[in-house]
């Protein structure tokens, strides 16, 4: 499929940099992801890109400037300074709540409009938008597991009259499993709700009636959006909660590659897999051999790989330009693959169980992709899908 590069120019922009959007905290470090960014700069240095931390709300209209941080490897020290407003941004901020998620997003979106910013990463809606869109696709529709929008306590007594008593709810825009239920009838009138809370502990409530256990849910969600899903059987032999994570990135030449495929294993239990949730990463061919046997192994990271390549042009094609995407996939008893969710500021924790040299290149290659944006020649058109 022939594309070009995303449809800005960035020439003689006022600083042709990476600057990468975080929120500041009064802490040391003063942001989240400090080391990950600072190795980011540092291939930089190499790469001859300018890389730099600033938050969005730093940012000086008049003298079209930000507060940048930066790396002083003789110090050992995050050091404060001003820069201008760099050519492209890539977003790392983590913002506390919603209030301060609104602010954010309302300074990037000026430095956006007025001061001359691109984000190399566009942002993906919420789950509900991705699944319609995928939804769509007839080349990715039979990965997308049925979802509706909870509505009350009654649309969920019925989606489980639907599913054999189990379901699945996640937040519209939730991320790292945070806020998500599994509900289980347990066929004696009671109903189990179990997941994970705002600040990803675990929990599992004793089974109630099943009146109360939905009103006392519908009380929890409030006003938030939340999906139904069925409750797939998505776990180890020893009842352990797994998923599949390709991380999904563009190289220097605007190409897709699948820089890996790692499972992430969650504890007996639980009902994700994440690791900010307790989850641990191994190589995802050893995994699933172990599971499944090496042939059908094979066989479902072929299918992962094809349905992360036309799940990737889809997303694209409805929301923008990607240098990258984290794709999570679940593999059921039967083998069966499907599509959980999409990120896009996705994670690197998981690439480290494939060795150093994958996770250095999936450091590496969005630096690639933004140097061929920021030093590119004019209307280079290239085929995006070739190598994922």
């Amino acid at each position: 499929m022939p594309a070009i590069y995303p449809d800005f120019d960035v020439r003689g922009a006022a600083s042709p940099a990476l600057g990468v959007l975080v929120c500041e905290k009064n802490a040391d470090p003063p942001f989240a992801e400090a080391s990950f960014i600072r190795l980011l700069q540092q291939a930089g240095d190499r790469r001859g890109v300018e890389v730099f931390a600033f938050d969005p709300r730093t940012w000086n209209a008049r003298e079209r400037t930000v507060a940048a941080w930066k790396w002083n490897a003789s110090e050992r020290a995050w050091r404060r300074q001003s820069r201008p407003v760099p050519a492209l941004g890539l977003d790392r901020a983590w913002p506390s709540g919603p209030a301060e998620r609104m602010r954010l997003r309302r300074q990037i979106r000026r430095l956006l409009r007025e001061g001359g910013l691109r984000q190399l990463n566009s942002r993906l809606p919420g789950k509900g938008a991705v699944y319609g869109r995928l939804a769509g696709d007839p080349a990715v529709s039979r990965y997308i597991p049925p979802f509706a929008a909870y509505e009350d306590a009654a649309s969920l007594s019925r989606w489980l009259d639907r599913f054999g008593g189990a379901a699945f709810l996640k937040p519209d825009g939730g991320s790292q499993g945070r806020r998500v239920v599994a509900v289980r009838r347990c066929g004696d009138g009671r109903v189990q709700l179990s997941g994970r809370t705002a600040t990803n502990r675990r929990y599992a409530l004793p089974p109630a009636d099943e009146g109360e256990a939905l009103a006392r849910l519908h009380r929890w969600i409030g006003g938030r959006t939340y999906w139904m899903q069925p409750l797939l059987e998505l776990s180890g032999p020893a009842g352990e909660p797994f998923d599949l994570r390709v991380l999904a990135q563009k190289d220097g030449s605007g190409r897709w590659h699948a820089a890996g495929i790692a499972a992430r294993v969650g504890r007996p239990g639980s009902v994700t897999a994440n690791l900010h949730g307790g989850g641990t990463a191994v190589p995802a061919d050893r995994w699933l051999g172990a599971l499944y046997g090496e042939q059908q192994a094979s066989r479902i990271l072929q299918e992962v790989r094809s349905a992360s390549a036309a799940i990737v042009r889809r997303l694209e094609n409805a929301f923008g330009h990607f240098a990258e995407i984290g794709l999570d996939f679940g593999v059921d008893r039967s083998a069966a693959v499907w599509f959980l969710e999409a990120n896009g500021k996705p994670g690197r924790a998981a690439m480290a169980c494939l060795g150093r040299s994958r996770a250095e290149a999936a450091l590496e290659r969005p630096l690639a992709y933004a140097r061929s944006i920021l030093f590119r020649p004019p209307g280079r058109v290239i085929n995006e899908f070739d190598h994922l």
